[in-house]
């Protein structure tokens, strides 16, 4: 046993003493942003400048590759260009920098990278570009990889309770909600045509008094995530959304591109007026987590309205409601959630958790020129046991649905495909072939353009938008 033991030892010896053979000579490393993939340069897109008396924002975090083309192993030093005052950061292998020392990469292998940036305030309307640079080094060989980013000065309002009757009007330089904003009841707050709203995780415009968004044809109103990266714009649950808390009334939301929510827009509680919680034309809710509009108990109006791409509902009315659509599309056909049941939910029931009924409120919806459509062959979801109180009326739409559903047989189109150009690539305007268009009826008052202001033609088309052709 002993002379088993002590020649173990001696074997281990040998492993452990045996000198690693390093390229001794100088060479290039090989940036790249997928392995094999050359990179010179890895930007950054638009990146917020720093909120004032902040750290934040901080971009996200970019990756690149760097590959050793050697037969043997290399050990390289990593700086980056602009020192510890440079306003980018990385790591190497999870070593972090600006000074990284005797990073080990083996033949033919490859370590990641990771980078940074928080950046400045520049004093500019538009992006500014700012620049640094990784070199690294092996024996008297260098390579070198670009970092670029555009920096874009912001208006914050973190946790703010907006001004009575504040005002946004400027059309280039963003405004960003961080955590949440507030607008005070007995007050309205407008935003004016071509205004940017970019909102942080988890904030919400909250809403006692009245919003007034302006957005026109040409200068739509914007809300999205704090991050305006090409490769997040279809992601959802970026922030919570727009909430209409009870006893907000009049609001009004015109020409608008609401994306990226948890809930898109939200409106809580008849109004005791009489008035509409909400009338919301021309806008456009997208990619949104949970609901793209939610009414509460809510009186709400609808025109040329796109609610699509939810991961649960494009529509949904709890604890009654009334409800009006004209010339409205939802649809869904979304890769990031599964669905069992339909995305345009009414219910007009409160129920326990056993599910036994404890109340039932009044619930009206009235439907034209609308469609709804999805991968389900069943969109519509309704309470059944709520009909007592509840009505549905509406001509001309294209709706998905099985017939033991309730709702009356009027002038509609049942299980019709619209023939959308793309919904893959969330186009939902009409196809040369589709079946909604000049099917429509006149309202009134006449609806005379579509969701991108586009006109009607006197046989217009259904849904949400005018096909010219």
């Amino acid at each position: 046993m002993f002379r088993v033991g002590v020649f173990l030892l001696f074997i281990l010896s040998l492993f452990s003493c045996r000198p690693e053979k390093f390229f001794k000579g100088s060479t290039a490393l090989q940036f790249s942003e997928w392995d094999n993939y050359s990179l010179d340069t890895l930007t950054f897109d638009t990146v917020f400048t720093l909120e004032p008396g902040t750290n934040n924002p901080i971009s996200v975090t970019q990756k690149f590759w760097v590959k050793n083309n050697e037969k043997a192993t290399v050990e390289a030093d990593f700086e980056l260009i602009g020192g510890s005052n440079s306003p980018f950061r990385f790591s190497i292998n999870g070593k972090a920098g600006p000074y990284i020392r005797g990073v080990e990469i083996p033949a033919g292998d490859s370590v990641w990278g990771f980078v940074q940036c928080s950046l400045a305030p520049n004093n500019q309307t538009m992006p500014a570009l700012v620049l640094d640079s990784i070199m690294a080094r092996v024996g008297g060989g260098e390579s070198k990889m670009y970092l670029e980013a555009y920096g874009w000065d912001a208006y914050y309002f973190r946790s703010a309770n907006l001004p009575c009757n504040a005002v946004w009007a400027d059309k280039v330089k963003p405004y960003v909600i961080v955590n949440s904003a507030l607008v005070p009841a007995n007050c309205t707050f407008t935003i004016r045509p071509g205004v940017q709203v970019y909102n942080s995780p988890r904030s919400t415009l909250f809403v006692e008094g009245t919003l007034k968004i302006e957005g026109t044809a040409q200068e739509r109103v914007t809300f999205t995530g704090s991050r305006p990266r090409f490769d997040t714009r279809r992601l959802p649950n970026q922030w919570v959304g727009i909430h209409m808390l009870r006893n907000s009334v009049n609001n009004s939301i015109k020409y608008a591109n609401i994306n990226n929510a948890a809930i898109g827009v939200r409106v809580d509680s008849l109004p005791v007026s009489g008035a509409y919680n909400l009338e919301i034309e021309n806008t456009q809710i997208k990619y949104s987590g949970q609901v793209a509009l939610l009414g509460v108990s809510a009186n709400i109006k609808a025109t040329n309205c796109e609610a699509t791409e939810a991961g649960s509902y494009t529509f949904l009315g709890l604890l009654g409601g009334s409800y009006a659509f004209n010339h409205c599309t939802f649809a869904s056909y979304v890769s990031y959630s599964t669905r069992n049941e339909g995305h345009f939910g009414l219910t007009n029931t409160l129920r326990d958790g056993n599910g036994n009924l404890l109340r039932t409120f009044p619930l009206a919806c009235d439907m034209d020129n609308s469609i709804v459509n999805g991968s389900l062959d069943d969109e519509i979801e309704i309470d059944n046991s709520s009909l007592s109180s509840f009505t549905f009326t509406g001509d001309a739409n294209i709706l998905t649905l099985k017939f033991d559903r309730p709702l009356p047989a009027l002038n509609n189109f049942y299980n019709v495909n619209p023939k959308f150009i793309d919904f893959r690539s969330s186009n939902y305007q009409l196809d040369t072939l589709s079946p909604a268009q000049d099917k429509g009826i006149i309202s009134a008052p006449s609806i005379s353009t579509d969701v991108l202001g586009t006109a009607r033609d006197a046989a217009p088309d259904i849904g949400a938008y005018e096909r010219l052709d």
